[in-house]
C-alpha cells in the first residue's frame, strides 16, 4: 500500500471532526441554544446516514465548558445496563466494572448529575430500542436532578421515536426535533474536495474524479473512504478511470469500517447474503440465509449461531442499512423475512 499522495491522512479518517460542516450553519446553531447550562431541553437528531449528525453533537459536546459530558455509541452499548455503564464511566472517568446492579448504577449517575449540568448523547438510540432503550429514557428523564440534564437521542432516518418508546416515556423526555436532510451531489463534492485539499498533496486528484464519487452517493462517509482508498492505491494522480477502477473496493472498505464494532458472525452473515444476492435478481427467503451461513461456518469450522441469534443479527445489519427486509405475518412459518442488500442505503450502484 502507497500513501505516495497523501499529505495529512487525518481528515481523511472517520473519527476526524471538521471545524466547518457544509450547509449545517442552522443545525449548529440550533444545538448551540439547545445544549448547555442554560437549557434543559432534550433532542432528538434525526438524518439519512453520512449526514453529520454523530460529528455535529460531537463537535457541539466539546464546545461546552464546565458541563459534563457523556458520548454512548449504542451499537456497542446496546442495552439499558451497558449503557448505564458507559455514562458513569464518562461522568466519573474511571472503568466501572460489572458487579454493580441497575439501580445501583442509576443511583450513582444521579449523585453525579447533582452540582453540575450534565449533557447525555445516546448516539444510534435504534440500536437500545430494540432491547430495553425505552427503559433507559424513562430514567434519565425522570431523574431528580433532570432539569440539569440534556438527553441527545441520535438517529437514522426512519425511526418514529414516538412510536418506538412508551407513551408515558416520549412525554417525560418530549424531545426537541432536528431533521437532517441528505447532502446534495454539489455538497458532498465540495465535502471531498475539502478534505482532498487538506489531506493530499497538490495536484493529485482531478476534479472529474471527484465529481464521479459525488454523483454515485449521497453519504460523505462513504465518499471521503472512496478518496482514502483512491489516493491509497494510485500512482501519481486520482483520475475519474481509477476511481471507478476501485470503485468496488472502497464500497467494501466502506462496509468493514460499517461492521468493525460487530462480531465476526454479523460479518460471516453479511457475507452469505452477498453471496446468495450475486446468484438472484429477486428478495433472499430468511431460510436461505439461515442454510448457507450455517454451511459457511461449517467449512471455516466454526459453531453456527441459532436461528434466533442470527434473525437478531439481521436486525442488526437492518439498522445499519446494510440490508433491507421486508417482512410477512402469519402462514404457518409465522413472521418471515424477504432480504435484498442494500449497500449502505446510500449508494448507486447502477
Amino acid at each position: 500500500m502507497t500513501r505516495k499522495l497523501i499529505s495529512d491522512p487525518e481528515p481523511l479518517q472517520p473519527e476526524y471532526i471538521p471545524s466547518d460542516f457544509v450547509n449545517r450553519e442552522n443545525t449548529k446553531t440550533a444545538l448551540s441554544n439547545l445544549i448547555g447550562p442554560d437549557s434543559s431541553r432534550n433532542i432528538h437528531l434525526q438524518g439519512p446516514e453520512g449526514t453529520g449528525k454523530t460529528h455535529l453533537t460531537l463537535h457541539q459536546l466539546n464546545q461546552l465548558d464546565q458541563v459534563n459530558t457523556c458520548y454512548v455509541d449504542c451499537k456497542n452499548s446496546d442495552t439499558q445496563y451497558k449503557a448505564l455503564r458507559q455514562i458513569l464511566q464518562s461522568l466519573t472517568e474511571e472503568p466501572v466494572n460489572t458487579g454493580y446492579h441497575t439501580s445501583d448504577l442509576q443511583r450513582k449517575i444521579e449523585e453525579r448529575t447533582g452540582a453540575i449540568h450534565t449533557v447525555i448523547a445516546l448516539d444510534e438510540i435504534e440500536f437500545l430500542l430494540e432491547n430495553d432503550g425505552d427503559s433507559l429514557l424513562y430514567f434519565l428523564s425522570r431523574m431528580k436532578n433532570q432539569s440539569k440534564v440534556n438527553v441527545i437521542t441520535i438517529s437514522n432516518q426512519g425511526l418514529n421515536l414516538q412510536k418506538q418508546v412508551e407513551e408515558r416515556t416520549f412525554s417525560s423526555l418530549q424531545p426537541y426535533p432536528i431533521q437532517l436532510e441528505p447532502y446534495t451531489g454539489e455538497e458532498l463534492y465540495d465535502i471531498i474536495l475539502d478534505r482532498a485539499r487538506k489531506s493530499l498533496k497538490p495536484q493529485t486528484v482531478q476534479k472529474s474524479g471527484l465529481t464521479y464519487i459525488a454523483s454515485k452517493t449521497t453519504n460523505p462517509r462513504l465518499g471521503i473512504q472512496w478518496l482514502k482508498a483512491a489516493a491509497e492505491t494510485a500512482d501519481k494522480i486520482i483520475t475519474e478511470n481509477h476511481v471507478q477502477q476501485i470503485e468496488e473496493k472502497a464500497l467494501n472498505e466502506y462496509i468493514d469500517l460499517l461492521l468493525e464494532p460487530f462480531t465476526e458472525h454479523h460479518r460471516l452473515l453479511f457475507r452469505t447474503i452477498q453471496e446468495l444476492a450475486e446468484n438472484t435478481d429477486t428478495t433472499i427467503q430468511t431460510g436461505d440465509v439461515y442454510q448457507s451461513y450455517q454451511e459457511l461456518c461449517q467449512s471455516q469450522e466454526r459453531e453456527s449461531l441459532s436461528n434466533r441469534r442470527i434473525s437478531d443479527h439481521l436486525k442488526q445489519l437492518e439498522l445499519l442499512n446494510l440490508i433491507k427486509a421486508e417482512y410477512h405475518y402469519g402462514g404457518i412459518k409465522g413472521k418471515t423475512r424477504e432480504i435484498r442488500l442494500n449497500y449502505a442505503g446510500s449508494y448507486n450502484k447502477s
